[in-house]
């Protein structure tokens, strides 16, 4: 008799995609793998800093996935791919050691149809990133492993499809590894949804080798589709075979040629696996670098990209978003509105922060001051010429200055259980004529008209020292940084 996996194909073959069986034999699978123990307490509690109370917020990817590929939804709801996007955003955030695995989003997204509760499908995508070693790997979770696993699959490409590696290096140009480095996106990008279950039922027994034995047998048989006929692109040759993999190659097929490869063992990838990865390790491979610094303190591992800030560099950037509610955390910061492009006046930064909370209000002074505030509430209506003042807001906004140092001001009520007067509670008022953002006994700062000259004075609110040494200033610079919303 053969190796479990085998088994489990031969069976799994016999279930059709509705298989009431499935949920069931995948979650007994899982329970075996030894590896984190994932808590449902954990999950929730991080989902709820991070996502709020009802967790309806649809994060953005995180830096652990590609964001240059088009990740299959596998006929997932947009309720789906959220969900499947909080589960891998807590996961990573959690565990910032998962630093790179572009597959943990198809992965869960196959997860989800069949365990289908998202606690659930968080548990054992937990166990399948931390199970690795000689017994059983499932998910390389850093650049590094990741590059590793490439250059195993062209070892067992170049041994167990010789032909095909020969023929795909002569029409290459030689870009043999950079070809079949796509390698793992031919199973979770190109197969079809059918194919890549029947995948997953031998995978979540086998591990990694059985995707290497599909990668292997998935290129060997479109090197004999083609019958020696070079494509124009042979990267897009190989994805298309793929995609239409049902007119070459039955589903019941696959994985029968896939374990016909002999002595392609479980050890065997181990070993060469250990072997490129020291090998890296010994090189310093630049694949492992991030351009960016992550919010290890207290954001878990969101990396933020570079924006174009006439005010703020990198650094300063990324410590503001260190200072904001965790659940705001989590997006990519954007530029919407800069007074060196849309003018210096109150009307055209109410008009340009319309439609956007939270924000971030960032002003520069002509001594070189850098100094601002976090505001949770939209300006929309603030632009009404006969509005009365009045002030608005909630507890999470705060003041902060970036020079000399960085200092964050938070409202007063965080730290004072007491009860709170009026004019504690004075967070911002806006009309056609000046901003002022914190209140009681001084304004924490105001801002004129034309946004040319305002000052900072303690204010009651957040309990503040003047943001800049004179407390009046001159601006040189005024802008507004908005959360980038991804399209769902």
């Amino acid at each position: 008799m053969g190796g479990p996996g085998r088994v489990t194909g031969s069976l799994s073959w016999q279930w059709d995609l509705t298989n009431g069986v499935r949920p069931g034999v995948w979650s007994q699978v899982v329970a075996r793998i030894q590896g984190r123990a994932h808590q449902r307490e954990e999950y929730e509690q991080c989902k709820k800093s991070l996502f709020g109370e009802r967790g309806e917020m649809s994060p953005p990817l995180p830096m652990v996935a590609d964001r240059t590929v088009q990740f299959p939804s596998y006929f997932l709801s947009q309720g789906g791919l959220c969900v499947v996007r909080r589960v891998v955003t807590v996961l990573s955030y959690l565990h910032p050691d998962i630093t790179w695995c572009p597959v943990l989003i198809p992965v869960t997204c196959v997860m989800l149809h069949y365990l289908q509760e998202e606690v659930k499908v968080y548990q054992t995508m937990g166990y399948l990133s931390n199970c690795s070693g000689e017994r059983r790997t499932y998910l390389m979770d850093t650049r590094l492993s990741h590059e590793a696993m490439n250059r195993v699959f062209c070892d067992l490409a170049k041994k167990y499809a010789k032909a095909a590696y020969v023929f795909v290096k002569d029409v290459s140009g030689n870009d043999v590894d950079s070809v079949l480095s796509e390698w793992i996106w031919w199973i979770f990008g190109a197969l079809p949804f059918e194919y890549v279950v029947h995948v997953m039922d031998c995978y979540l027994v086998e591990g990694m080798k059985v995707l290497y034995r599909v990668g292997v047998t998935l290129l060997a048989k479109w090197h004999k589709q083609i019958n020696g006929a070079p494509p124009s692109d042979v990267r897009q040759s190989i994805q298309d075979f793929c995609r239409n993999i049902s007119s070459h190659l039955p589903v019941n097929d696959i994985l029968k040629k896939a374990f016909k490869i002999r002595n392609l063992s479980r050890k065997l990838c181990s070993t060469l696996h250990q072997r490129h990865l020291e090998t890296l390790q010994r090189k310093g491979a630049p694949a492992i670098t991030i351009d960016s610094p992550t919010h290890t303190a207290t954001h878990g591992s969101i990396a933020l990209s570079p924006v174009e800030s006439s005010i703020l560099n990198h650094a300063q950037i990324h410590q503001l978003w260190c200072w904001l509610p965790q659940r705001f955390s989590l997006y990519e910061p954007r530029i919407i509105f800069s007074s060196s492009d849309d003018g210096y006046h109150l009307r055209n930064l109410y008009q340009k922060c319309a439609d956007n909370q939270p924000i971030v209000l960032v002003i520069k002074t002509k001594n070189d001051e850098i100094f601002g505030a976090f505001i949770t509430e939209s300006l929309d209506y603030t632009a009404n010429k006969n509005k009365s003042r009045a002030y608005f807001g909630t507890g999470e906004m705060f003041l902060f200055s970036l020079t000399p140092v960085p200092v964050r001001f938070p409202w007063v009520g965080v730290s004072d259980g007491g009860d709170l007067s009026p004019s504690q509670s004075m967070f911002i008022s806006a009309d056609h004529a000046s901003l002022v953002i914190g209140g009681g006994d001084g304004d924490g700062i105001f801002l004129d008209q034309e946004m040319n000259r305002g000052h900072t004075k303690r204010c009651k609110t957040f309990n503040n020292t003047p943001l800049c040494a004179s407390g009046d200033f001159h601006c040189v610079s005024v802008e507004v940084l908005g959360l980038q919303q991804e399209e769902d």
